[in-house]
């Protein structure tokens, strides 16, 4: 069972802070010596910022639900099908997603995967906003398909699950 509670706002504690900022800045360090900084994105971010927020909404969703999180340095895509998903939690595949705006959940239609749920999180780092789940089957609707900066699936904020159905 999920052990996060929908609107709670939760704090990386600053030892968390460390380990989190070093992952994300060796990931984008690997992205910029390797020539994949930034593509496939959509955000405006800094790509350090970037990846800092989305693993420390990570870490948190792997700490709250004591689960190790993955600490690989490499490339991973979507499109390449090498990025499946970022935590397991009771036999279901959880892609942690994150922004640091309050949006709705908004998945490029490029980047439409094949997880059981979504876990979203509002970033101001290192505080993070437990928003709510989503399954495959409610994000990827045609009726949730919008324009935004690109294509995209979008589900407001309002109609997130609260838990993980058994």
């Amino acid at each position: 069972m999920n052990k996060l509670i929908k609107n709670k706002i939760y704090k990386l504690k600053e030892e968390e802070q460390k380990v989190v900022e070093l992952v994300a800045y060796l990931r984008q360090a690997n992205k910029e010596n390797t020539g994949w900084n930034g593509k496939g994105t959509v955000s405006k971010n800094d790509p350090f910022e970037q990846n800092r927020n989305g693993f420390g909404a990570e870490f948190l969703f792997c700490r709250e639900n004591n689960l190790y999180p993955d600490f690989t340095i490499g490339n991973t895509s979507k499109f390449k099908g090498t990025d499946n998903y970022d935590a397991l939690l009771n036999g279901k595949t959880i892609d942690v997603k994150s922004s640091n705006k309050n949006h709705p959940l908004m998945i490029p239609e490029y980047l439409k995967s094949d997880v059981d749920y979504f876990a979203y999180f509002l970033c101001k780092y290192p505080e993070y906003k437990f928003v709510g789940f989503a399954t495959n089957e409610m994000i990827f609707r045609e009726q949730n398909l919008r324009q935004t900066i690109v294509m995209a699936y979008v589900l407001e904020q309002e109609k997130l699950l609260d838990e993980i159905n058994k």
